[in-house]
């Protein structure tokens, strides 16, 4: 083969993953959602075991009890550049008593998202700012390798206030 062949098939080749790659998609996230199960659950007469038979384990329970289940969905549209941008999101909170029956329902959309910024102060701290070689080097000279006298005359850490 030539080198023109060659490059002729390496473009051919190439093409259809370049187009590929600059198309944009729309990907599920989290729990998968069938509206007719997840419309049949009803509180008073539904429990824990029925909900998880129903629906299968929830993507996240309370995190200080187990009496809150919550399914989380979201449709993401992944276009090339771009962060991906939410176009579907449904989050189904399940609360349960202590019989473990359910007692409310509760259904979040896209709407009910909120933005949370996470605080980019750092927590203050005693003592000096030291860069790389100031914390290499500070204890260079610091210790003069002699031992110390203690109380009559011997040596060890300990000094009386008149030695």
């Amino acid at each position: 083969m030539t080198h023109a062949r060659i490059k002729t098939w390496i473009l051919a080749a190439a093409l259809p993953l370049g187009l590929a790659a600059c198309t944009t998609g729309e990907v599920a996230r989290g729990y998968v959602f069938d509206a007719e199960l997840a419309d049949a659950i009803t509180p008073g007469i539904d429990n824990q075991q029925s909900v998880f038979s129903t629906l299968g384990s929830p993507t996240v329970q309370a995190t200080f009890a187990d009496n809150r289940w919550y399914y989380v969905s979201t449709k993401v549209r992944q276009r090339p550049v771009y962060w991906p941008e939410a176009t579907a999101h449904r989050v189904l909170a399940i609360t349960f008593n202590d019989a473990g029956v359910v007692t409310e329902i509760d259904n979040y959309g896209l709407d009910d998202r909120r933005a949370i910024v996470p605080v980019a102060d750092k927590t203050p701290t005693r003592g000096r700012d030291l860069n790389l070689f100031q914390q290499l080097f500070s204890n260079i000279g610091r210790f003069s390798g002699a031992p110390q006298q203690g109380p009559g005359g011997q040596q060890g850490p300990t000094r009386t206030p008149n030695g």
